[in-house]
Formats: C-alpha cells, sequence, structure tokens
C-alpha cells in the first residue's frame, strides 16, 4: 500500500507530535493527531474511513498508550499499534508484547522504516534503529 493510501492516528501530549506528524507527512503518510487518549478515541469515533495505523506514546494523561491502544482495537480490529516511548527499564515491553515498540529518541528513517515494517507484516516487540539498518546498538 503506498504511503498516501494510509491514515495514520497519531496519539501524543508532548510537542514531540508535531515532529512526529512532519516526520511521516514529508512521506507522504496522512496523519491525524490527537492531544491524549480521549482526544485520539473521538477522531476515533468520527473518522469514517479506515485508519491503519495508531501510533501513541505510552505516557499521557489520564489514559496511557496501551488502554487507547486496547480501546481502538475494539473499534477498529484491523489496526495496527506502535507504541513510543522515551522510558527506559521496566517500561519497555518485552518481546511478548502485542504491539510493536518504538523507542524515543528515534530519527525519521528510524520512524519511516519501523512503520513500514509494521504496516507490510505482522510485527510485533521492539523496532529498534540498529534492526532496521544494520549497526550496533549503543
Amino acid at each position: 500500500m503506498e504511503p498516501r493510501q494510509i491514515i495514520t492516528l497519531l496519539a501524543e501530549d508532548d510537542p514531540v507530535r508535531n515532529l512526529v506528524r512532519l516526520m511521516l507527512s514529508k512521506e507522504g503518510y496522512s496523519v491525524l493527531t490527537a492531544n491524549d487518549g480521549q482526544e485520539a478515541l473521538e477522531i476515533c469515533g468520527k473518522f469514517k474511513d479506515p485508519i491503519h495505523l495508531l501510533l501513541t506514546d505510552v505516557t499521557m494523561p489520564g489514559m496511557n498508550g496501551s488502554g487507547l491502544a486496547e480501546s481502538i482495537l475494539k473499534k477498529r480490529s484491523e489496526i495496527k499499534i506502535m507504541i513510543m516511548s522515551g522510558a527506559t527499564g521496566e517500561t519497555i515491553p518485552n518481546e511478548n508484547t502485542p504491539y510493536a515498540f518504538l523507542p524515543k529518541p528515534f530519527v525519521s528513517p528510524t520512524l519511516v522504516r519501523c512503520v513500514q515494517r509494521l504496516l507490510n507484516s505482522s510485527f510485533k516487540g521492539n523496532c529498534y534503529e540498529s534492526d532496521l539498518i544494520g549497526t550496533s546498538k549503543l
């Protein structure tokens, strides 16, 4: 599927939301943005066309990214889920996570490759830059 046909719902309470939207838009993805989980649910309910990807932060006020993902999956079972976070340690999911996970910070090529990987397969687990471009983790 061409990026222009992909609708992404981006839920992020941090100013990084605008940067991520710009990164995806520059690659041709259509991006709906929400400031938090509740706004994302409202957009999901009102938007009639398919939404192919939910890209959400782990930590947001009111509803965390996992809770948002579960709620949206009840309404749109075919949606792909990618959760991102700058947190470390126990908040980073293990390889058995039901979603794709992208650690922050990341650069645009990493985001785009991870999105493409998720959309083109049933990828789940951690999406590291080193896995995508063949460099070793620092």
